[in-house]
């Protein structure tokens, strides 16, 4: 986040007549998602506390029931990354709506002052577009490797649901009558998989959308007909189109092993499948019964199931 303070420093810095202007999200919206968070949280804990009551109060029962570690670190990660990924998103829509104002100032007349305040306006583009650019990368490799835990124990989790959910080995949990209680415990796995659905994708569409700005600046150089421009607009879209071209292969990844965008989402799909069609042939195999066993002892152990 210094990166992005003194990022913001300098675009504040800038005179008025560069004609760049700095976006800022708005407070309501975070305000309702911390809102919403808040309130999903409260309630799934009062539910899971309702079903399953634990038999005694110790600092690992609190842990595990009350407030949840794992629900607290995976919201964090995915409010971190996204709030970091929604900066920079901005601050690249803010270069790429400076064009606007570039335009005309590319067909001016040469010894305009318009093609002057154009070249000053592009080079401050260029510099702060190698800022972001450099700020993208620090998020990969600083990043990276929560980014790998949160993927990978997302996805873990999301097989077990599927699994709760098409084998169903929570029968011993439930009698054969249909009430409410039994409704929740069988819905209980759709919504821990809607939530980790919900929190990965968050990530890879805020990534996803970044790329999305900073690619629309390439498309806006592209557009550039250098052959009209005077020698000094020619030299500073050569080294903007030379300084996209070394930044252009630098993507946000999970630490370099996999770029996080919307072709992860199909990745991860097909993971699934073959992670739930292993877990189905292997229904019968010891190991799956072991488990299953052990799964039902250790909550029955924790709460007050019989």
């Amino acid at each position: 986040m210094n990166g992005i303070i003194e990022y913001d420093q300098t675009v504040t810095s800038l005179p008025r007549f560069l004609l760049i202007r700095q976006l800022s999200p708005t407070k309501s919206y975070w305000n309702i998602i911390f809102i919403f968070t808040f309130i999903y949280y409260i309630s799934m804990t009062i539910l899971l506390l309702y079903l399953w009551p634990p038999k005694t109060i110790d600092i690992y029962s609190i842990g595990q029931m009350y407030i949840r570690i794992e629900f607290v670190v995976d919201v964090t990660v995915m409010f971190s990354s996204y709030f970091f990924l929604q900066q920079l998103e901005l601050r690249f829509q803010t270069l790429n709506d400076s064009w606007e104002y570039l335009l005309p100032g590319f067909l001016a007349t040469p010894g305009d002052l318009t093609q002057f305040i154009t070249g000053l306006t592009l080079d401050k583009i260029r510099l702060l577009h190698s800022e972001l650019s450099d700020l993208l990368r620090l998020f990969s490799v600083g990043y990276g490797r929560i980014l790998i835990c949160f993927f990978v124990f997302s996805y873990i989790n999301i097989l077990i649901c599927f699994y709760y959910i098409f084998l169903s080995p929570t029968n011993d949990l439930i009698n054969n009558e249909f009430n409410f209680n039994n409704l929740i415990i069988k819905c209980i796995p759709y919504i821990f998989s809607l939530q980790n659905v919900i929190f990965i994708l968050s990530v890879i569409i805020a990534a996803s959308r970044v790329h999305e700005k900073k690619r629309k600046i390439i498309s806006n150089l592209r557009l550039i007909r250098i052959s009209n421009l005077i020698p000094n607009l020619k030299i500073q879209v050569k080294f903007f189109m030379n300084q996209i071209s070394v930044f252009e292969s630098s993507e946000i990844t999970a630490f370099g092993i996999f770029n996080i965008n919307l072709n992860l989402v199909m990745s991860l799909l097909i993971l699934l499948v073959t992670g739930l069609v292993t877990l189905i042939q292997m229904k019968e195999h010891p190991v799956m019964s072991k488990w299953n066993e052990n799964g039902m002892k250790f909550l029955k152990n924790l709460t007050n199931v019989k």
